[in-house]
């Protein structure tokens, strides 16, 4: 709750080293967001000086690990005289929203300060539209004062043209997150697994998703490595006990105790590598209605990715790798044990699903170069 608490009232100690250099402020929500926006940071940090927040601690964490801004913090409290305070200190030339953050005071105070306004991978989900519909004569008002909107997809870019009314500026670019650079350097042997153990991977799941991939588990007969990991580390005692209550044995990653089959990944920050030597992959948040997490990341990696019907915030993105026989939808511990059952058995189609994805994902590259081509467009003519 206090960490960094006074970057929160933009408290900073801050200096901008290279005055001549225009500036950038890049905001993004959290870790995901900042990992998207990596090659952004890559192209651009030679030519302006960089000022990236984020929303959260995770994010702000891993940004200082990644070292491709030249200042960072926390965003500020959204009060008037809180971000009036952070552009008065960092005078940006240009503000970078990536995807859906709106905060009203921010964006009132980058268009009475003159600060160019963008906002990136733009996308707003059918729930939340549905929000933001309701209160439209609102927020028309402030996502209108955002000078372009570069959208993931067609809907997205609808639901932005219709709060900022139809004079918007509006591109659709596709997802800037397909262009990163999905490589990892950690091999199987780290955690202790053979060439020949078929890995599962449940990666983010939310409530009442661990009881579905544990009778999964238990259907196909426990005979394979399962690595599960909670969306929320708070949860984690929650899942023990469930575990334990379905007489299911399982080590704690943390303990770097894999010779069991069951893993609990109960630590932050792994989730990448685990999808990287996995032989198929299951993304949280969908078979609950939550909206789903991302199916990229362990696409690019060249899995058969699984996740259920509730999708709507990669709706895009999961119906390309479903259209290309990259994903399947699985709607109970049934069909999931029945699909894990198919690609244990059955090598040619584990192959042939991971090749449609990782295909999927290079087929879809090309957003960043358009997205930074906008940018420096903005940027030459301030």
């Amino acid at each position: 709750m206090f960490y960094k608490i006074s970057e929160r009232f933009a408290c900073y100690n801050y200096s901008n080293l290279d005055s001549k250099k225009k500036t950038v402020w890049i905001h993004c929500a959290s870790l995901g967001e900042v990992r998207a926006v990596e090659p952004i940071l890559d192209n651009l940090r030679d030519d302006y000086f960089i000022i990236l927040t984020t929303l959260t601690k995770s994010g702000r964490e891993y940004a200082v690990k990644l070292q491709k801004a030249d200042f960072l913090a926390l965003l500020p409290l959204d009060i008037y005289p809180i971000t009036k305070r952070a552009f008065d200190i960092i005078k940006p030339d240009l503000l970078v929203l990536v995807e859906t953050e709106l905060w009203v005071s921010m964006l009132y105070t980058a268009a009475k300060c003159n600060t160019a306004i963008i906002t990136v991978n733009g996308r707003i989900s059918k729930k939340s539209f549905d929000s933001y519909k309701r209160l439209r004569f609102f927020w028309k008002k402030f996502v209108g004062l955002i000078n372009v909107i570069i959208a993931r997809s067609e809907d997205d870019a609808d639901r932005f043209k219709h709060l900022a009314g139809e004079k918007s500026v509006v591109f659709v670019s596709g997802n800037i997150k397909y262009d990163r650079n999905f490589t990892s350097g950690v091999r199987r042997k780290e955690f202790l697994l053979k060439e020949t153990d078929f890995v599962f991977t449940a990666g983010s799941t939310r409530g009442n998703e661990e009881t579905v991939i544990a009778d999964a588990y238990i259907k196909v007969g426990r005979n394979f490595k399962i690595f599960l990991a909670p969306r929320h580390l708070a949860r984690i005692p929650e899942v023990t006990k469930l575990l334990e209550d379905k007489s299911l044995k399982y080590s704690l990653f943390s303990e770097n105790d894999f010779t069991g089959n069951f893993i609990l990944v109960d630590v932050f920050g792994k989730l990448q590598n685990i999808y990287s030597i996995s032989d198929v992959c299951y993304v949280g948040g969908s078979l609950v209605d939550k909206g789903g997490q991302n199916p990229i990341e362990p696409a690019a990696y060249g899995k058969p990715v699984l996740f259920g019907e509730y999708m709507d915030n990669f709706k895009t993105e999961a119906e390309s790798l479903v259209k290309n026989n990259g994903a399947f939808i699985v709607k109970d511990s049934d069909d999931l044990a029945s699909k894990i059952k198919e690609f244990m058995t059955n090598s040619s189609f584990l192959k042939r699903t991971g090749d449609n994805a990782l295909k999927t994902v290079h087929d879809q590259k090309g957003a960043v170069s358009f997205t930074l081509a906008k940018l420096k467009e903005i940027l030459d003519a301030k």
